[in-house]
């Protein structure tokens, strides 16, 4: 590994990808050796991992106890509870956000919409009896 090195990522079928271990070797030369800062080595890390495939051997990193633990101890959290937390805290925010809104449009369109409909009925009737 040098200062330009790309993670290996796990492809399809049988390949030579970065085990976990790799991932911290090249997270502590990032530091050591490219001179990069606690913060700037976690986020070339994070955003490397962020590009892994949904069912690369990356994702298994996050169940390895040397893994876990020493990026725990950089400022880390690849942990997929984590990330289920975050997921569904995100979508019920949106949710809520989306039927906030969806409350203010209907507050307009119904009266709207009620008084439309009774228009249109209402000459509707009066047609008919006339």
């Amino acid at each position: 590994m040098d200062c330009n090195t790309v993670p290996n990522y796990d492809d399809w079928g049988s390949d030579d990808y970065w085990m976990c271990g790799d991932w911290i070797t090249w997270h502590k030369m990032l530091m050591n050796v490219c001179g990069l800062t606690q913060d700037q080595a976690n986020l070339k890390v994070q955003q490397a991992l962020s590009d892994r495939s949904l069912f690369g051997h990356e994702w298994f990193c996050q169940f390895d106890s040397d893994f876990s633990e020493y990026f725990e101890s950089q400022g880390n959290d690849f942990g997929v509870l984590t990330n289920v937390v975050n997921t569904v805290g995100d979508t019920v925010e949106d949710t809520t956000k989306g039927l906030g809104n969806l409350g203010k449009v209907l507050k307009v369109a119904l009266p709207i919409a009620l008084i439309a409909i009774a228009a249109f009925y209402g000459v509707k009737a009066y047609k008919a009896f006339k």
